[in-house]
C-alpha cells in the first residue's frame, strides 16, 4: 500500500506540473458565464436494500444520459450541461433541462413505486452500516476512514437531548448536495472565484438548511450534512486535532482569531473549509496531494486527488475548463429554490469580482459556517460592512445587504428579472426547509415512519 501511495503521489507530481504548464488552454473570452447543475437525490420506499437498489438502477437506466450512482445504494445524481447564463435564454434553457430532467427522474421513480427523496439528509437509513453502492471506492474509500478514525474521537452529534452516532464514513451516503459549477476564465480567476465562494457559502447555508433528522431523531441542527462528513473522516490523530469534546466540532478551531500559521497544509481535514485562503491554483493542488489517495490508479492521480477535495468549494478540470463547484448546500425541497438558490451565488459572486471586494477574513468564515450550520438566521454572524471593516451583527440584517449585492451582480448580467423574489420572501419569513420540517415534527414525540413521511410531503421533500 505504501509503494502504491508513492506511485500515485509520483503521478500526481507529474500531472500537476504538466496542467500548470499549460494553464493557457484554460484562459476563456471572459464573456459568458457558464453554468451546470449537479443534484443528489435519494429514493425512497420500505424495501430491503436489494430491492431498493434494483430500483434505483432502473431509475438510472431510464435517464442514462444525465444520471449516476452515489456512494448511497439508494441515491440517484442528476446534472445539467453547461449553459451560457448571459445568452439569449441561457437561464430558460438551464431552467427547462433541469426541470424536464428531474420530472423524467420521478416519472421513472412513479413507475418504480418508490418516492424522491428531496433533502440533505435520509432520515430513514441506520447512520451505521449505511447501504453502499456496490463499487469498489465505495467501500475503499469509507472502509479508510473507518480504519484511520481516532478510538477516542467522540462520534455522537446533536445539540438536543437525542444525540445520534455518526461514527461510520459510509454516513456520506446519507447526504444529498446541490452543487453548483460555473466555468471560470482562468486558472487565476478560477481561484478567486473559489476563495470568493468560501466567504460566501455560509450566508445561502443560513437560510437553506435542509439536513436536520437523522434515524428520526430530531438533531436540532439546522444543517449536519458536512458536519458529520467533518467528524467521521477524520483520521487525525488525537494530538493533531486537539479535541477534548468533538459534540458538534471543536469551538477551539472554529473561533480561533489568530493570525494564520498553515503554510504547507498540515493537519488539516480534506473536508470542508481550508486552514487559510488559497493564495493560487498551484497552492490548491499542493494541498489536495497532502492527502492519502486511498484508490489506485497512477494515470487518473491529479482527478483522484480533486475527487476527493471535499471542499465547501472545490475547482475541478475538465476538458480545457477550470470548474469552481460550489458545494455546501444541501438539496433543495424544489427545482425552484435551487435555480434561485444558483442566481443568488451567481449574482453575489459577480458583485464581490467585480468590485474587486475585500473578502472576510477565513476564521470569521469557520464561524459563520458553523452558525448557519447549527442555528440558521437565529445567530449573529459576520459581515462586511461597506468599508470593508468585518462587522458582526443580526443574521437577517446582514443577509439583506448581501442579497442586495447579489441582486446588483444580477443586475449587472442582466438576469435580475429571474430571481423569483416572491419565493425569496415566503423562505425568508417562513424559514429554512429544516425549519419547516421541524414544525411539524416537533410536536410528535416519537417519530414514527408514518410521522416521518407526511412531514416530508408536506414540505416538498418527498415526491410521490
Amino acid at each position: 500500500m505504501l509503494q502504491q501511495e508513492k506511485e500515485m503521489l509520483e503521478s500526481f507530481s507529474v500531472q500537476t506540473k504538466d496542467l500548470l504548464e499549460s494553464k493557457d488552454r484554460f484562459l476563456k473570452d471572459g464573456n459568458s458565464i457558464k453554468v451546470g447543475l449537479e443534484s443528489e437525490l435519494a429514493i425512497h420506499a420500505m424495501l430491503s436494500n436489494s430491492e431498493l437498489v434494483q430500483k434505483r438502477d432502473a431509475i438510472i437506466a431510464d435517464n442514462s444520459d444525465f444520471t449516476d450512482v452515489e456512494l448511497g445504494a439508494s441515491q440517484i445524481e442528476i446534472r445539467t450541461p453547461p449553459i451560457d447564463l448571459v445568452s439569449v435564454g441561457g437561464l430558460q434553457s438551464l431552467t427547462g433541462v433541469y426541470d424536464k430532467r428531474f420530472a423524467s427522474v420521478l416519472d421513472s421513480a412513479r413507475r418504480n413505486e418508490v418516492g424522491i427523496l428531496r433533502i440533505g439528509a435520509n432520515p430513514f437509513l441506520p447512520t451505521i452500516g449505511t447501504p453502499r453502492t456496490d463499487k469498489p471506492k465505495y467501500h475503499l474509500v469509507p472502509d479508510f476512514y473507518n480504519q484511520h478514525r481516532s478510538s477516542r474521537l467522540d462520534t455522537m452529534i446533536g445539540l438536543g437531548k437525542n444525540r445520534i452516532d455518526i461514527g461510520d464514513a459510509s454516513i456520506v451516503s446519507l447526504f444529498q448536495s446541490f452543487q453548483v459549477n460555473l466555468e471560470a476564465n482562468s486558472l487565476d480567476d478560477a481561484c478567486d472565484k473559489m476563495n470568493r465562494s468560501l466567504a460566501i457559502a455560509p450566508y445561502l447555508l443560513a437560510f437553506s438548511g435542509n439536513a436536520r433528522y437523522l434515524s428520526y431523531q430530531d438533531s436540532k441542527i439546522q444543517d449536519l450534512r458536512m458536519m458529520s462528513w467533518e467528524i467521521s473522516h477524520d483520521d487525525r490523530t488525537f494530538c493533531d486535532t486537539r479535541f477534548e469534546d468533538l459534540r458538534i466540532m471543536s469551538w477551539e478551531k472554529s473561533f480561533d482569531v489568530r493570525p494564520e500559521k498553515n503554510k504547507d497544509w498540515q493537519g488539516e481535514l480534506r473536508v470542508g473549509l481550508p486552514g487559510r485562503y488559497f493564495r493560487n491554483i498551484g497552492d490548491y493542488l499542493q494541498r489536495a496531494g497532502t492527502f492519502p489517495f486511498i484508490l489506485y490508479a497512477p494515470e487518473s492521480a491529479l482527478a483522484i486527488s480533486i475527487g476527493m477535495t471535499w471542499l465547501d468549494a472545490r475547482v475541478k478540470f475538465i476538458g480545457d475548463s477550470a470548474i469552481v463547484e460550489l458545494r455546501l448546500p444541501s438539496t433543495q425541497p424544489t427545482t425552484e429554490e435551487e435555480i434561485m438558490l444558483t442566481l443568488l451565488y451567481i449574482g453575489r459572486l459577480h458583485y464581490s469580482q467585480i468590485n474587486k471586494e475585500q473578502i472576510l477574513p477565513i476564521n470569521m468564515v469557520k464561524e459563520n459556517r458553523l452558525s448557519a450550520m447549527l442555528y440558521g438566521l437565529k445567530r449573529p454572524m459576520w459581515f462586511l460592512s461597506k468599508n470593508g471593516i468585518p462587522v458582526k451583527m443580526s443574521a437577517k440584517t446582514g443577509l439583506a445587504t448581501e442579497l442586495e449585492r447579489g441582486m446588483m451582480g444580477l443586475n449587472n448580467l442582466g438576469l435580475l428579472s429571474a430571481v423569483n423574489k416572491k419565493l425569496l420572501d415566503v423562505i425568508l419569513r417562513t424559514g429554512s426547509p429544516s425549519d419547516r420540517l421541524a414544525k411539524l415534527l416537533n410536536p410528535v414525540g416519537d417519530i414514527s415512519v408514518c410521522d416521518m413521511e407526511h412531514a416530508l410531503l408536506e414540505t416538498k421533500m418527498l415526491v410521490v
